[in-house]
C-alpha cells in the first residue's frame, strides 16, 4: 500500500470513529419504542424495548385494582410519574414495560454520568417492591425516590440495554433510584401505582388529585 493509501485508510478509520462516538453520545435519545442509537459495544441478550410495538407500552392489562373515588387512575398516574422525572431531565422516562414492570430511563442509579447515553432502562416488578423512599438532597435541592426490593426477592431491579460501564453490583440492583419533582407527591404516586398493579408496599398511601 502506498503512503497516500495508508493515509487515506487512517483518515477513513478516524472519520468512522468520530461518527460512531458522535452518535453514541448524542444528547437526543430515541423513544423507548424508536430505533436504538449506535453503540461501540455489543447488544446484550435481553430484548430492547425498541423491538416492541408502542401499543404494548403502558398497557392497562396490568391494572389489577380500581382507584378509590378522588384518586388518579392507572394511566393518569403513569403520566404523572413520567412528568416528574422529565421535570428534572427532559430525556428521562417512566413507563410500564410489555412485561408489566415499572421502568425508568435516564440518570437512574447514577454513578458515572459520562457513560450514560439513555440507551438503558432500570425495571422492577411492582409486586417485588417493599417500600418507596423519598431521599432529600439539601445541596442541589433535587430530591429522589428509591424503590426497594422485598427481602424475599433481592436484586429484583434489572438493567436492560447497552453495556455502559455502570455498576450493577448486588447493592445497586437491590433498588432503583431516580431524580424527580415534587418528590413527596411522586413517592405517593408510585406507591399508588404499585397498589393499582397488585403490589403492596409497606407504606401505602393514596395519590390524590
Amino acid at each position: 500500500m502506498t503512503e497516500v493509501g495508508r493515509m487515506s485508510a487512517k483518515s477513513l478509520i478516524l472519520m468512522f470513529a468520530v461518527v460512531v462516538l458522535a452518535v453514541a453520545c448524542s444528547p437526543q435519545p430515541p423513544e423507548y419504542f424508536g430505533p436504538p442509537q449506535a453503540s461501540m459495544f455489543p447488544i446484550p441478550p435481553e430484548p430492547l424495548f425498541s423491538r416492541v410495538s408502542p401499543a404494548a407500552i403502558n398497557s392497562d392489562a396490568f391494572a389489577k385494582r380500581q382507584p378509590l373515588p378522588g384518586q388518579r387512575g392507572y394511566l393518569e398516574t403513569i403520566r404523572f410519574i413520567d412528568s416528574g422525572v422529565k421535570y428534572i431531565d427532559p430525556f428521562a422516562e417512566f413507563f410500564i414495560s410489555p412485561e408489566g414492570k415499572m421502568c425508568f430511563r435516564g440518570l437512574v442509579n447514577r454513578q458515572l454520568l459520562e457513560f450514560e447515553n439513555y440507551q438503558n432502562y432500570w425495571c422492577i416488578n411492582p409486586e417485588f417492591v417493599n417500600n418507596v423512599e423519598e431521599l432529600q438532597n439539601s445541596i442541589t435541592s433535587v430530591n429522589r425516590v428509591r424503590l426497594w426490593c422485598v427481602l424475599e426477592a433481592p436484586q429484583c431491579a434489572r438493567r436492560i440495554g447497552f453495556w455502559n460501564f455502570l455498576d450493577e453490583s448486588p447493592q445497586i440492583s437491590n433498588s432503583i433510584s431516580a431524580e424527580t419533582r415534587p418528590s413527596k407527591e411522586q413517592r405517593a404516586a408510585i406507591e399508588h401505582l404499585i397498589y393499582l398493579m397488585g403490589g403492596n408496599v409497606r407504606r401505602a398511601s393514596a395519590s390524590i388529585r
